[in-house]
């Protein structure tokens, strides 16, 4: 009587697949979000407090097996890998102030850390909460670049910027294309 052996082996060494999560990560004062979905990103890294705006760059595009890089309409760029719970980026282009940025992050753990934005009346703004509650973020005016510095409470549904408009706030949950 012959045998047959069978060998069956699994390797967890590559957990490589689709980017999924909501990410933040930070480098000096600039935060940045990610929000993925089967490899579609959304990026958006700022510096903006009360008193400070320098960096506010957004990206939006595909990754390969949870890498690669993005470029905006700004001409910046980040380069960016995901891997499971954790990711790394680097931020980088002209008009990146104080730049290029180098960042590692998590997943976020609650509900209300992530990314949250809005756009009303030629307003684009957007906030970056990690999990301690530390935000930055911002609101441009498109046709001026004028910027309004406001702080969001946790789990907000709207601001009220600088000049009175009222700005809808939702938190990113799934990529979207911010223009």
């Amino acid at each position: 009587m012959t045998g047959t052996l069978l060998a069956v082996t699994a390797s967890a060494c590559d957990q490589s697949g689709p980017a999924s999560g909501i990410f933040v990560g930070q480098s000096g004062d600039v935060l940045i979000a990610v929000v993925a979905a089967d490899d579609l990103v959304t990026v958006f890294a700022c510096d903006g407090s009360y008193d400070y705006l320098g960096v506010r760059a957004w990206f939006h595009g595909p990754l390969d097996d949870g890498s690669g890089t993005l470029t905006n309409a700004d001409g910046a760029t980040v380069d960016l890998e995901i891997h499971g719970d954790q990711f790394s980026a680097a931020l980088r282009g002209e008009l990146v102030t104080n730049g290029p940025y180098d960042f590692t992050g998590t997943a976020v753990a609650g509900d209300d850390a992530g990314l949250y934005w809005g756009q009303v009346d030629g307003w684009i703004g957007g906030w970056i909460v990690d999990d301690t509650g530390e935000q930055r973020g911002a609101a441009i005016k498109r046709s001026t670049d004028d910027a309004s510095l406001v702080y969001i409470e946790p789990a907000p549904t709207e601001v009220v910027l600088d000049d009175g408009t009222v700005l809808p706030l939702t938190r990113m949950t799934a990529p979207t294309k911010v223009e």
